[in-house]
């Protein structure tokens, strides 16, 4: 053998050893990072033993002596299963991602430290019940211990060369913000209405607010980026995360959940049924189901939490179920800002001038070697947006997550997977902050009901979606509408009650209800729900699936007539025997859907611009 050849032959082993020994050590640090499913796990923290089971469908149980072990062994759970998600939740709340995964996503660190989570989370971390305190505490220990004591972190960690921070209760309090918040900006209108109004003007904006329509049922009584070809690994992974989407975790534009009283239900038994997705392409899917059974509190409670968060959000406790959509109602105010042309770090009030409070930041950039530098001005009304925009003027944004008690709304939570009837869930619902839900009741005594979750605030009557002078105290808030006068329902003659973004029913209020709603859904599930005398589990299951649009199907008379007399006969035909089914094959629905996005192209572009 030649010498060229041996070396040859040398390199190749050489090679296919470094591969093996690559595949070796990625296989090991894989299978490392996956969660302890059987064993024991020892440790001094917790009172008494926790068991952890897992049923046929995966979904662990939690089995505790004492409170806080319980949220131990969920703050170990979520951390196990998720970590790398509640990093990035975590993240995002505080607007760190940048940190994390480069300057694709500075623009989300921009907007994030704007509206300020954090500083939400300062104000309210001295304000905690002693229970709550506890309980967050204990879970804050339990993703800790997890950390402290994996094998290996997941394998994104390992791909961007980064470590994980350990937990902190101020992490489980801006999470909580956030999540108030990302519920109104799911459908929120506001920011389109204000750069409308700030190019349009407020009359002409005004006449495209997109009123509800009188067919709909109503349910009863910044952009800043600093490089956008960030070909790192970080960048590579910010945008399979965060496409199609201005900031995470947006929802695939809907959420429904209805519930059948007993005299409507084959079992004689109340139903409740909910479908609250979000991100339904990505995995791991935004929740994550778990049961928690703690003997000192006799909490027996299934459902749904957020990785991040100590607390089961939709589910059931044995004696009452619950569930919710996001409303649509509108828990925000544009308030236009004049700033002293003589002196830029002041604004106008009823007083005169005033200086700006101002927050500085450092946003930390991967691959970046020096921060980031910004700083908020914040006003009496809340901090100033848009300050990326090519807007004529300046604005406040105000959040009712500004006037809300962040420490009162995890209580709330607390209070919530223990409701036992129609009353204790209204209290606990409408005490989560500024979260903008629509909620649904069911419990085992067949009682079931509806309660709007969104604090409304008290507007003066003129109030529309628009932005309003910031200088004077007339468009200022009064408040928040007091519980008995919010949109509610209980026990319904009819025997069923829905929500699907769909607007509540203000027959009976003495105040407007603005926002923004969906009023496609609530058709569809309004013929279901009328379809039958009574309903089966199996009949909940099959609405659930359901692909029958009913609001693309009033677009087929108008569009069919439009395609004749464009000579396209044959489609025209197969439009007019569509029955409204929106399977993968069907070209009615694409055809459909094209049409209306032309034209709200067609209305709105020439004077709002492509977008």
């Amino acid at each position: 053998m030649s010498a060229k050849k041996r070396n040859l032959l040398i390199a190749l082993a050489v090679i296919v050893i470094i591969i093996i020994a690559a595949w070796i050590y990625t296989y090991v640090q894989f299978k490392n990072s996956l969660p302890q499913r059987s064993g024991i796990v020892t440790q001094c923290v917790i009172k008494d033993s926790v068991q952890i089971t897992f049923d046929a469908k995966g979904v662990p149980q939690i089995w505790a002596q004492k409170e806080t072990d319980a949220f131990f062994a969920m703050g170990y759970l979520h951390a196990s299963d998720r970590l790398f998600q509640m990093d990035m939740t975590r993240r995002v709340a505080q607007g760190r991602l940048a940190d994390l995964l480069g300057p694709s996503v500075f623009f989300i660190d921009f907007h994030q430290r704007t509206v300020g989570h954090d500083r939400i989370a300062e104000k309210f971390m001295d304000k905690l019940s002693p229970e709550s305190k506890a309980v967050l505490q204990a879970y804050t220990r339990g993703v800790n211990h997890y950390l402290q004591n994996a094998s290996s972190l997941p394998f994104e960690y390992l791909l961007l060369r980064k470590e994980f921070e350990p937990w902190s209760v101020y992490d489980c309090l801006t999470i909580l913000s956030f999540q108030t918040w990302f519920s109104d900006y799911l459908m929120s209108s506001d920011e389109f209405l204000t750069k409308a109004a700030d190019k349009l003007g407020a009359q002409k904006t005004q006449s495209i607010d997109m009123l509800y329509p009188l067919w709909a049922p109503k349910t009863v009584p910044q952009n800043m980026r600093l490089s956008a070809n960030d070909k790192s690994i970080g960048g590579q992974l910010a945008k399979e995360i965060f496409r199609d989407a201005d900031l995470p975790f947006r929802m695939s534009n809907s959420s429904n959940s209805w519930v059948v009283a007993p005299q409507k239900s084959e079992s004689g038994r109340a139903m409740l049924a909910s479908d609250p997705h979000l991100e339904v392409r990505s995995l791991p899917q935004f929740w994550y189901y778990l049961g928690l059974h703690i003997k000192e509190k006799g909490t027996d409670v299934l459902g749904i939490s957020t990785p991040g968060m100590p607390l089961i959000v939709m589910g059931h406790n044995g004696k009452a179920a619950w569930a919710f959509t996001v409303s649509g109602v509108d828990v925000n105010e544009y308030y236009q800002e004049k700033i002293n042309p003589q002196d830029s770090t002041e604004y106008l009030t009823p007083q005169g001038w005033k200086k700006f409070e101002l927050r500085q930041h450092e946003i930390k950039v991967s691959g970046v070697e020096k921060p980031y530098l910004l700083t908020v001005k914040i006003t009496r009304h809340g901090p100033l947006v848009f300050a990326a925009d090519s807007l004529k003027n300046m604005y406040a944004l105000h959040w009712a997550g500004y006037d809300i008690d962040l420490a009162g709304s995890f209580e709330s939570g607390l209070q919530l997977m223990k409701v036992e009837n129609y009353e204790q869930f209204r209290r606990a619902v409408t005490g989560l902050g500024a979260l903008d839900a629509s909620w649904t009741y069911a419990d085992a005594a067949g009682n079931i009901g509806y309660q709007l979750g969104t604090p409304v605030a008290i507007r003066p009557e003129n109030s529309r979606n628009l932005p309003v002078p910031g200088w004077t105290d007339e468009f200022a808030w009064q408040g928040f509408v007091p519980l008995e006068k919010t949109p509610h329902s209980y026990n319904p003659e009819r025997g069923w009650l829905a929500v699907c973004n769909n607007k509540p029913d203000q027959t009976n209020l003495d105040y407007t209800l603005n926002g923004h709603y969906a009023s496609d859904r609530i058709l569809r599930i309004t013929e279901l729900l009328q379809s039958k005398e009574k309903f089966s589990v199996q009949d909940m299951q099959k609405f659930q699936m359901d692909t029958k649009d009913a609001y693309l199907l009033r677009w087929k008379n108008i569009i069919a007539p439009l395609l004749e007399q464009a000579g396209e006969k044959e489609r025209a035909g197969a439009l007019r025997k569509w029955d409204g089914s929106t399977g993968t094959d069907s070209k009615e629905t694409a055809l459909v859907n094209l049409f209306i996005n032309r034209l709200r192209h067609l209305t709105f572009d020439d004077e709002l611009g492509k977008s």
